[in-house]
């Protein structure tokens, strides 16, 4: 335990870029505090509450990606390019323990940016949180953070072949924003569409969290739950596996460069 937690302090503070305060704090929490204003203030002039309920809900799973994912992401382009990936390969250190270490911070940074937008909306748009069971709604958000942590693990060490980290990561930042339901209703599309959506982070997650916010017990929603929190599974040891794959061929090849694989 004690190396474990040793590998996620030295991680996170060796590989992620935003480490200082005005990166993180315009990163974490101005911005996406910015992108909810913008859509729940569209909502509103939407002229329905129903709307500016579903695009702050919405954006506030959404920033959880855009923080989340390029943070991961990030951190292991960089352990590549500083050099320290090779030490890491040549190293006894458990691989496991590794690489769950290297996401664990960035876990509450993709909350911190939940709570943050929809502080702002409460603000903004007076989104009303009377109705809202609580403990089905923070269940919800916390498996969303889940999910979208073990996707940013697996694009992560992508990360480890490709030079260009952010051409990963935004792609699938896109995806989520366009076919998760997060602005667009995922009913509009259709049914093949709909079901290689809810292969994505979020997508079943937002389900439950929008009924929660109404005040529906957590039982309604369990299935929608359920399936995101497998997906964040599913996520979570593909990384792993293309994790290791990617050492053997690098120790095989005795080289990080993409022809490697």
């Amino acid at each position: 335990m004690k190396h474990f937690v040793s590998q996620v302090y030295t991680t996170y503070v060796g590989l992620f870029g935003w480490l200082n305060w005005f990166s993180y704090i315009s990163t974490v929490i101005f911005r996406p505090v910015v992108l909810v204003i913008i859509y729940s203030v569209l909502g509103r002039f939407a002229g329905s509450p129903d709307a500016v309920r579903s695009y702050s809900l919405g954006i506030a799973a959404y920033t959880m990606a855009v923080i989340i994912l390029p943070g991961v992401t990030q951190c292991y382009t960089r352990d590549r390019s500083d050099g320290t990936l090779s030490f890491m390969f040549a190293s006894p250190v458990n691989r496991v323990e590794n690489y769950l270490a290297r996401a664990v911070l960035h876990f509450p940074n993709g909350l911190l940016s939940f709570v943050s937008t929809l502080v702002a909306a409460w603000i903004m748009v007076g989104l009303d949180f009377s109705t809202v069971n609580w403990g089905g709604f923070i269940i919800g958000a916390l498996v969303i953070a889940f999910s979208l942590t073990a996707l940013g693990e697996f694009l992560g060490t992508f990360a480890i072949v490709f030079r260009d980290w952010s051409n990963i990561q935004t792609v699938f930042v896109g995806l989520i924003l366009v076919f998760s339901g997060v602005i667009i209703p995922l009913d509009i599309y259709p049914v093949p569409v709909r079901e290689i959506a809810r292969l994505l982070p979020v997508t079943n997650g937002l389900v439950s969290l929008q009924n929660t916010f109404s005040g529906s017990p957590l039982a309604d929603t369990v299935f929608p739950l359920l399936r995101e929190a497998v997906t964040g599974l599913v996520y979570l040891v593909a990384g792993y596996l293309a994790f290791r794959t990617f050492e053997i061929a690098a120790k095989r090849k005795g080289t990080l460069e993409q022809e490697t694989f």
